[in-house]
């Protein structure tokens, strides 16, 4: 039977060197009204340039189109697809999820697709995608994928910091108000992914460098647990980095985690002005040995 794993551009993972046989659904970005196609004619580098010099308002992010899904999927069929699945970034911050199921949903009578709303972004949506491919090479069905995909994605947390709120609040993946008190008074909020999939503030902080002390005590102790498989997710400043690598080090004495990039997508619609850090606790992803070795 032909299987196949289908991840969403939001992934990041056109961004991560790990070989796979995922295929990619492209989300789109308009740059000054401009179309882009994530992954095929603009790479990070040069969204993160052209972030920079534009007006941040300037740039925003749509969906793939359902005629293009119902095109892979007609495809898919045709080359003898029997089982898909299907990973998308959090339905509470993209239409991805219910593009692709509503598409899905016109091809119950030919293929079974299951479309699986990962309530996550960037590295841990990348992490569910590989896990999902693991899983399919070792015969899992469908539903057993998803089960496991559900113990991965409760096992996992996220903290992470922006130093410029602007793209968050343009882009309405953060409350207005809550943005305007906090670029109003400096504030630089702790976010995080709520178990609903959508991002909150859960401590508001003066400075950076506060906000990236309170994320390292956060997740201090569970780091040192050999149960434990940490992250450090990288928004484009290399000097930011390495100052919260060193923090790390510095409070647990931890000297390396991989540094994984945040997908073009998260780059346009949350800016490159942060670094954040990921960790799944007692339920360890297939990938985590290939992400170290990054």
């Amino acid at each position: 039977m032909s299987r196949i794993v289908i991840s969403t551009s939001s992934s990041g993972l056109d961004n991560i060197s790990i070989s796979n046989t995922i295929d990619i659904i492209r989300l789109r970005m308009f740059i000054n009204n401009v179309e882009f196609v994530d992954g095929k004619n603009i790479t990070s580098e040069r969204l993160r340039m052209l972030m920079t010099e534009l007006d941040c308002s300037a740039v925003h992010t749509t969906p793939a189109p359902a005629t293009e899904i119902t095109e892979l999927f007609t495809n898919l069929y045709h080359h003898g697809y029997k089982e898909v699945f299907i990973t998308t970034l959090s339905s509470k911050l993209s239409e991805s999820y219910k593009i692709i199921k509503e598409v899905a949903n016109r091809f119950t009578d030919r293929m079974d697709i299951y479309v699986y709303d990962c309530k996550e972004l960037n590295i841990c949506e990348a992490t569910l995608a590989l896990e999902a491919e693991h899983l399919m090479s070792e015969g899992k069905s469908l539903g057993q994928i998803a089960q496991r995909l559900d113990d991965l994605r409760r096992s996992h947390k996220m903290l992470f910091a922006i130093d410029d709120l602007s793209y968050l609040i343009k882009n309405k993946k953060l409350s207005t108000t809550a943005g305007f008190f906090a670029n109003m008074f400096s504030i630089k909020p702790v976010l995080k992914m709520t178990d609903e999939g959508e991002i909150v503030a859960v401590n508001k902080i003066r400075k950076i460098d506060r906000a990236l002390e309170h994320i390292v005590d956060e997740f201090a102790a569970a780091l040192q647990h050999s149960d434990t498989f940490g992250y450090v997710f990288s928004m484009g400043r290399p000097e930011l980095d390495k100052q919260f690598m060193a923090l790390i080090q510095q409070r647990t004495g931890i000297k390396s985690l991989p540094i994984l990039p945040v997908s073009n997508i998260s780059l346009a619609n949350h800016g490159p002005t942060g670094v954040g850090l990921g960790v799944f606790i007692g339920e360890l992803p297939f990938a985590a040995a290939q992400f170290k070795s990054l």
